[in-house]
């Protein structure tokens, strides 16, 4: 049984003669007859009462028709979703971000720009710290994330193996949205908020607070190397999860924390972010994917990225 059969039917039926149905599909008479006719030897059962002048559904292909009907407008239903989804145009992408990444306008724009051109992909956002994206990615939880590295990031040449302990061998990709500094974070009414920069050593007697797990900010065993290379030990008086919950520790005043500075990076009104003027520490802000599994969808939302930054 062929598709043809079944919208021959479906035309023989409506038109009630088959001299009509054949017109309407742009064949012959014979051609539509023996088509319904191979169609009820299939089915082993009559389909139409033929009469001199007009044909009409029989008891079983009454019952067939609004079945048959209900079922081709289902398959031109996913034949059209099937194109979609195959030119981007509908389907789902999960979003991971970091709470810094909401600092930047990349993300916001990203998002508003896909949404107004492809308003039927299904958009999903799940905030995640860089230390767990590359594992989602490998296990398929996200298609994309807006991570944050330090020095020694994952490189954006194409086919790249990001190299972590928690990550089977996946190949992911990484574009460079920017790159940029560390900073000292501070509440406005701190002594040091209006310096335009400040040393490392100044901080001797501060206290900070970490994300112990980040991958941009220098945890505790990067920060008590950089302090100690600047002569003392820093003093730790909160640890937390992430850079959001560091920030609003910060403004209560609770101490003073290390973050990112770089072009288009905005923190809240009531901190200060002041350029450490004796830190050489690098930092990239990235979107990763995995290159074997981009689909129209996810490749269109990447040259968004790209178009925005470039």
């Amino acid at each position: 049984m062929e598709l043809r059969h079944l919208r021959y039917f479906i035309a023989s039926a409506e038109e009630e003669h088959f001299g009509r149905a054949s017109e309407r599909l742009c064949v012959t008479r014979p051609a539509v007859s023996q088509i319904i006719a191979n169609l009820e030897d299939e089915l082993g059962v009559q389909l139409f009462e033929r009469h001199a002048h007009k044909i009409k559904l029989t008891a079983a292909g009454a019952a067939f028709l609004p079945r048959l009907k209900a079922l081709m407008i289902e398959l031109e239903e996913a034949v059209v979703l099937t194109q979609r989804i195959g030119q981007g145009k509908s389907g789902a992408l999960i979003l991971a971000y970091g709470s810094l990444s909401l600092y930047h306008p990349i993300l916001r724009a990203a998002v508003k720009e896909y949404r107004e051109q492809y308003p039927d992909v299904t958009l999903s956002f799940i905030e995640m710290p860089t230390s767990e994206q590359t594992k989602a990615l490998a296990d398929g939880r996200i298609h994309i994330g807006f991570m944050h590295f330090g020095p020694q990031a994952p490189t954006s040449v194409k086919g790249q193996d990001v190299n972590q302990s928690n990550v089977r061998n996946i190949h992911l990709d990484h574009y460079s949205i920017q790159s940029g500094g560390l900073g000292v974070v501070v509440y406005k009414d701190h002594p040091l908020a209006k310096r335009k920069s400040v040393s490392l050593a100044e901080l001797a007697n501060e206290q900070f607070v970490v994300v112990p797990n980040s991958s941009i900010s220098p945890g505790y065993g990067h920060l008590f190397t950089l302090c100690k290379e600047a002569g003392f030990e820093p003093r730790i008086t909160q640890e937390v999860r992430t850079i959001a919950s560091q920030l609003n520790l910060i403004s209560v005043g609770l101490g003073i924390g290390l973050s990112v500075i770089g072009p288009h990076f905005t923190y809240p009104h009531n901190l200060s972010v002041i350029k450490l003027s004796d830190l050489n520490y690098e930092t990239s802000f990235q979107i990763g994917w995995r290159n074997d599994q981009v689909e129209p969808a996810l490749a269109q939302f990447i040259d968004i990225v790209k178009k925005l930054s470039a």
